[in-house]
């Protein structure tokens, strides 16, 4: 019964758009939008697929079977981009290589001009503005699943290889590349999620992607109808995209697993092949956190002004206040579901449709939510008003309580997975011997569930809070009035061509996503043979 709550409870936003998209009276707007918000959301999520998982899979190949300088270095960093959010990587390039920019500022040294018109420079807010920073910044999903990969990978393959004669390109073709396409489609199918679940960068960038009609559809134009209906579309290409990373996983069978005992060989690369090497991660470090952070610091540092120091402790609170409350939340809810799939086949399957919402887009779950929490509204209002003669008001989807749902929604599978693993590894010996010692129901919880899954219970709640911290669309949709979280100011600003006055709170969200990320680079480094 618990299961199958869960999945109404977490289901709730799905449920209501599918129903709204049957019934809506659209005008039919949207309906002609959709053909152009598909082909520009596949134009650039193939683009940014083919990248990301080029970029990857040469440094994840680059950095587990070779040696060279910098290896050592390279080996964690190139996952850090993951800390710097999409919308603030299109924010801090556009920056960079506007006419301010330090790009464009050497070429007028070298060439002369003093506009525009003086010297030709690419438009970064372009389509191939847009494919070339989603992919900076999510290439390192496929680096982390083929290195991981690779590391878990037999070397002999690779050797039977070269000792039969064939050059390292040949084997990089004919051995190393068929073999990690299951790793590879992993990582690209995260990386087009990311995509699909953007809304600051396409706007930003001008591309028509579906998340970007959508809002504009909701917002703009008021046509809930018609908005529900791309949102449906929306879930529709994220279930593709999960069948095929689920049919990529089953591939695995054929997989040479490596014999623990022998560590997979790197061999030595020297001159040429050791500096192109080293040159390509540098660059790929470079762009994907260098050029962002880089930007955010010294923009930051320029503009350290008392009032942009007092806009950024305002968004400050708020946004611990929700990160924590969304934290706790999540991770009670993710403690639930993870105890319930330790129960039967039909339990296991309610769970996993329970925590498919971290592949909706936080758009699509803000628009499914708002409907039925202003009709809870309604209901409560109605019953105060004919009980106590008294109106509160919106104190569901006018709170910050509708962002904690949401939060709970979309980011539950990060508790969950987490919670699991713990689980399995500790195993229910210990609960079993507390049962027998006497202790059941709370106090079996409270004094030994619990404290044996404290470290994974911080490690979930931590993932979760910078999560949160980091979350732009679900926030600025379903936000109180006069409330600001630090992903919002910093949208506000730069939607007004102002980032600079916002990049101090940009560059906290950064350092927020740097925890996770170090956490899980010590932690696979930990267990690295």
């Amino acid at each position: 019964m618990l299961p199958l709550l869960l999945v109404g409870v977490m289901g709730l936003p799905i449920l209501w758009l599918a129903f709204a998209a049957m019934v809506s009276g659209s005008n039919g707007l949207a309906a002609a939008m959709l053909p152009t918000a598909l082909r520009e959301t596949t134009m650039l999520m193939l683009s940014v697929g083919f990248m990301t998982g080029v970029l990857g899979l040469v440094a994840a190949w680059l950095v587990t079977h070779f040696e060279f300088a910098g290896r050592r270095l390279f080996d964690w960093a190139l996952i850090l981009p993951l800390a710097v959010p999409t919308y603030l990587a299109a924010y801090t390039y556009v920056e960079f290589l506007g006419f301010t920019g330090p790009p464009q500022q050497l070429v007028r040294l070298l060439f002369g001009g003093e506009t525009l018109r003086d010297y030709w420079f690419p438009d970064i807010r372009s389509d191939w503005g847009a494919s070339l920073v989603f992919s900076m910044v999510l290439y390192p999903y496929v680096y982390a699943s083929c290195r991981a990969f690779f590391l878990m990978q037999s070397a002999s393959l690779d050797l039977a290889a070269r000792t039969l004669g064939a050059s390292r390109a040949r084997t990089f073709f004919s051995v190393t590349l068929p073999i990690s396409r299951p790793a590879i489609v992993v990582g690209v199918t995260l990386a087009m999620m990311e995509v699909v679940n953007d809304l600051g960068a396409v706007q930003y960038f001008g591309v028509n992607s579906l998340t970007a009609i959508i809002y504009s559809t909701w917002i703009n134009r008021a046509d809930f109808g018609g908005a529900a209906q791309l949102a449906v579309t929306i879930v529709l290409v994220i279930a593709l995209l999960i069948l095929l990373e689920r049919a990529a996983r089953r591939d695995r069978v054929y997989q040479s697993h490596r014999d623990s005992r022998v560590p997979p060989g790197r061999e030595r690369l020297r001159g040429g092949w050791a500096a192109m090497a080293s040159l390509y991660c540098t660059l790929l470090f470079a762009l994907g956190f260098g050029v962002p952070f880089g930007q955010l610091a010294y923009l930051a540092l320029r503009r350290v002004a008392p009032e942009n120091v007092a806009m950024t402790l305002n968004a400050l609170w708020p946004t611990l206040v929700l990160a924590t409350a969304g934290a706790l939340a999540t991770v009670a809810v993710g403690l639930v579901a993870a105890r319930q799939s330790r129960g039967p086949a039909v339990s296991r399957g309610a769970i996993k449709l329970a925590t498919l919402g971290y592949a909706i887009p936080g758009t699509v779950l803000a628009l499914g939510l708002l409907q039925p929490l202003g009709q809870v509204d309604l209901w409560t209002n109605r019953a105060t008003t004919a009980l106590f003669d008294w109106r509160p008001g919106l104190i569901v989807s006018g709170s910050m309580l509708a962002l904690v749902y949401v939060y709970a929604i979309r980011f539950l599978a990060v508790s969950h997975s987490t919670l699991d693993e713990a689980m399995r590894k500790r195993g229910d010996n210990m609960l079993l011997a507390g049962r027998v010692l006497g202790a059941r129901g709370l106090g079996l919880l409270l004094r030994i569930d619990l404290p044996t899954l404290t470290p994974a219970l911080l490690s979930a709640a931590t993932l979760v809070f910078v999560e949160i911290v980091k979350e732009l669309p679900a926030t600025l949709l379903l936000r109180p009035l006069g409330v600001d979280t630090l992903a919002t100011v910093v949208y506000s600003h730069a939607n007004v061509s102002l980032f600079v006055n916002a990049a101090l709170p940009a560059l906290f969200i950064v350092l927020a996503g740097l925890v996770p990320v170090i956490l899980a680079t010590r932690f696979g480094s930990a267990r690295k043979l």
